[in-house]
């Protein structure tokens, strides 16, 4: 064993030895008696447990947070005691749901985390226009019951992102141009407070609440238990791919690409990724027709940049619609759609290393589907960016940061995911950025274990930071 590799172990025994200890007896006995049921013991998590490491991480793999325990809820009444719990010990309670924060804010130093990926249960009005469902649940195990009504959701793509995460930041999705932003689609919550309460938020019952909790960040009002969605059939779509193998595209792709498509029809959402060696354009057209989508391709002046690859299909369903660029990049028969990968369970992450895994009750709410494979983690690096609508990224910028992305090694297998916005309507919510959002930036890499190639990471980042901000504003 290296020199780094034995300081890097003692700084994470020192790390999980520091959060045990800091672990009144009160609080799990608290705890404990705040769980329903004979099962309480096997829902709670410390770091005397040899399933603390799992437990604590989400999705990015991380030693910088060390929360003092972890609890598991499996019915709503079991929030609020929780919170109670936390605020005798003197610790903060932080709600996770989905555990895709990239900052990792849902497991925080020396908090009690309240996991309510087993608050995942979907009942679905006799119309089939409403649900109410259990706010931990994961948007591909909603997706997957909801499929047994023959209607959806309008929410995002990523299968494991957690519902109540996703409503916090507002609600990206595939649809938004026409259809909005996922927190419009919301008709009621239950939340519980600070103090315990547990209080109905909707249109006329705590407006305040309702209109915060829908955009202005995730577990910053309450502890979100249950809402009430209003569902929608969606039309079958064109979905289009595009690539182009070279790095001389890249700045000419990019830049066509942000002039382009937000100014398309608003039943167009689509993405560019940039890569180090490659670029690749991703798009739904929500109930356009594969010969609509040609024609829009075709008039976009795309295809005259160096030598891309088109696929253009149409007639996709919405399972296939979603898992387009992920699974698959043409749409096919419904009877060759694989849509498991929707069909998660509440512990959808992959092992991390020989860690033993915490398991409880993992079973996927659709059983006419095979189960998802586990979802993988890594050590995400993130930074993101709004493009406004009168603060256009100039061309000097736009070349200065798709260069940067070619900066970085193969193994940081970094790229910058690019979304046009441009929503078309309003919405009465917290969402901040709707009305001006154009484009949304995004750079993403793969952290390192080596300390002196993570560092020149980090520094790759900030220094995109200090260059990009100013050029943007201060909106993320």
């Amino acid at each position: 064993m290296n020199h780094l590799a034995a300081c890097l172990l003692c700084l994470l025994a020192h790390s999980v030895l520091t959060a045990s200890k800091a672990i009144p007896q009160s609080l799990k006995s608290c705890t404990t008696q705040a769980l329903l049921g004979a099962d309480a013991t096997q829902r709670i998590v410390t770091a005397q447990d040899d399933t603390y490491t799992d437990a604590r991480l989400g999705e990015k793999i991380q030693f910088e947070q060390f929360p003092a325990l972890i609890a598991y809820v499996k019915d709503a009444k079991e929030v609020a005691p929780l919170i109670q719990c936390a605020r005798r010990a003197g610790i903060k309670a932080v709600p996770r749901n989905g555990g895709h924060h990239f900052s990792s804010y849902s497991a925080l130093n020396d908090t009690l985390v309240i996991d309510l990926a087993h608050l995942n249960y979907v009942h679905v009005s006799q119309d089939h226009h409403t649900a109410k469902v259990g706010a931990g649940i994961r948007l591909g195990a909603l997706y997957s019951a909801l499929d047994g009504y023959d209607t959806t959701w309008i929410g995002g793509i990523c299968p494991t992102v957690g519902l109540t995460g996703l409503l916090g930041a507002g609600g990206f999705n595939m649809q938004m141009r026409a259809l909005g932003i996922s927190s419009d689609h919301v008709l009621s919550a239950r939340v519980v407070t600070a103090d315990g309460k547990t209080l109905t938020a909707s249109p006329s019952s705590n407006p305040d609440l309702f209109w915060a909790i829908r955009g202005g960040g995730g577990g910053t009002y309450g502890v979100i238990i249950e809402l009430e969605l209003q569902l929608r059939r969606l039309p079958r779509s064109a979905m289009v791919a595009l690539s182009w193998n070279d790095t001389e595209s890249r700045f000419a792709t990019a830049k066509r690409f942000l002039e382009w498509a937000p100014r398309q029809p608003k039943e167009f959402t689509s993405q560019i990724n940039i890569y180090k060696s490659k670029v690749q354009i991703l798009g739904w057209y929500l109930g356009g027709s594969k010969q609509e989508l040609q024609a829009l391709i075709d008039g976009s002046g795309l295809l005259e940049i160096g030598q891309p690859q088109s696929q253009i299909s149409g007639g996709c369903s919405t399972d296939n619609s979603r898992i387009f660029g992920i699974v698959t990049d043409e749409c096919l028969p419904d009877d060759k759609v694989d849509a498991s990968i929707l069909n998660v369970v509440p512990e959808s992450f992959a092992q991390y290393e020989d860690s033993p895994q915490f398991t409880y009750e993992e079973n996927p709410l659709s059983t006419s589907r095979a189960t998802a494979e586990p979802w993988p983690r890594f050590r995400r690096m993130s930074k993101s960016f709004f493009v406004q609508k009168d603060k256009l990224l100039s061309d000097d910028a736009l070349r200065e940061v798709v260069d940067r992305v070619a900066q970085l090694d193969e193994a940081s297998q970094v790229w910058a995911e690019w979304h046009a916005w441009n929503i078309s309507g309003t919405g009465d919510n917290a969402f901040a950025w709707r009305e001006q959002a154009y484009a949304h930036l995004e750079f993403q890499a793969h952290g390192s274990n080596d300390s002196t190639t993570q560092a020149g990471y980090e520094k790759w980042f900030a220094d995109l930071e200090s260059y990009l901000r100013p050029a943007v504003g201060y909106v993320s």
